[in-house]
């Protein structure tokens, strides 16, 4: 069998061991991923001064999109605008607070005043004398608006709107002061090695001056999924270390490496799943010679294990400068 016959028949295992590799990942991915949207949810937690961590869950695409819906926000408008800065939505947070409401009957006024400037007593004859009406005007209804203030009830909060007035001897009795008011949504977003987002709100009304903060009633995430890719530029720097066998000596080799990663696959682009199409430089411990390194693909082993995130395994082909041809496979850390 000639050199170039051996080099294309490599290569073609290579190529079928790829794919092989990739379609096998990619089954186990699709299963990992319906996993963690099934089972990874934060939950809802009330902290103190009012903060209030969002429930979280992972989701689809379509999901998201369904939920933003439901909950009545123009995912479009959003997507359009992200697109002009270059970005991309990734997850989307709703926060709820619930008004109590307040009804009640038979309320006393709160205050009274201002008065009557012209109070007018009615009057009744008696005896051909105008004498005031006895209990004309029990509570003073006639001599000073009453003012009834009125608040909004949040759980045990309760917040001021305002305060409404009736002046009885007036043609139009009311008066009606509706305070301004702030609404404050704070939200702040913590992602982990994992990329997983982890969100915490804070609703503050701000009335008069003073801030109420108020007990968040639901809170609820979404965050898409990391759906894996392929990057066909994702240049990294290897450095590693391989053995295998000299298939133009039949004798064992043993070489350290550096490498370029040219493309890759995976959901994150700085610790992809899979390193493809590596090229770099090796030196046989036992043949002595400089080599050049074509590394088809790397497995991140790496992210099974704790400190060792961006740790790869694969094989490689190694061409000697003196015409050896290896078959070699080890293991390579990004820098």
């Amino acid at each position: 069998m000639s050199l170039s016959t051996k080099i294309l028949v490599i290569v073609g295992i290579i190529v079928a061991l790829c794919a092989t590799v990739l379609v096998i990942y990619k089954q186990f991915e699709i299963s990992e991923r319906q996993k963690a949207i099934e089972t990874e949810v934060v939950k809802q937690k009330e902290l103190a001064d009012g903060i209030t961590r969002s429930m979280n869950e992972y989701a689809t695409k379509k999901d998201i999109e369904v939920f933003a819906k439901n909950n009545g926000v123009a995912l479009d408008t959003i997507k359009n605008d992200m697109d002009k800065l270059h970005a991309e939505i990734k997850s989307i947070n709703i926060v709820t607070v619930v008004s109590g409401g307040t009804k009640k009957d038979n309320v006393p006024s709160s205050n009274t005043g201002p008065t009557n400037p012209n109070p007018q007593t009615p009057t009744v004859d008696c005896n051909g004398t105008q004498v005031p009406c006895p209990n004309a005007d029990p509570f003073g209804y006639m001599t000073a608006r009453k003012n009834l203030n009125l608040t909004e009830q949040f759980g045990t909060s309760s917040v001021p709107f305002g305060q409404v007035g009736f002046s009885a001897w007036k043609q139009s009795p009311w008066y009606v002061n509706i305070l301004p008011r702030q609404y404050k949504v704070t939200t702040v977003t913590g992602v982990d090695e994992n990329q997983r987002e982890y969100i915490y709100n804070k609703f503050t009304i701000i009335v008069d001056g003073k801030s109420y903060d108020l007990r968040i009633d639901k809170a609820e995430s979404k965050q898409e999924y990391p759906e894996a890719s392929f990057r066909f530029w994702n240049p990294r720097l290897f450095m590693g270390i391989d053995t295998g066998l000299n298939i133009s000596q039949m004798d064992a080799e043993f070489s350290p490496n550096i490498d370029i990663g040219i493309m890759s696959y995976g959901r994150y682009k700085n610790q992809p799943d899979i390193s493809i199409l590596q090229l770099g430089f090796g030196y046989g411990i036992v043949s002595g010679k400089l080599q050049g390194i074509i590394t088809p693909f790397a497995y991140n082993v790496g992210k099974h294990f704790p400190l060792m995130n961006n740790t790869y395994m694969g094989p490689s082909l190694y061409f000697g400068i003196n015409g050896d041809i290896a078959v070699m496979g080890g293991l390579r850390t990004a820098l």
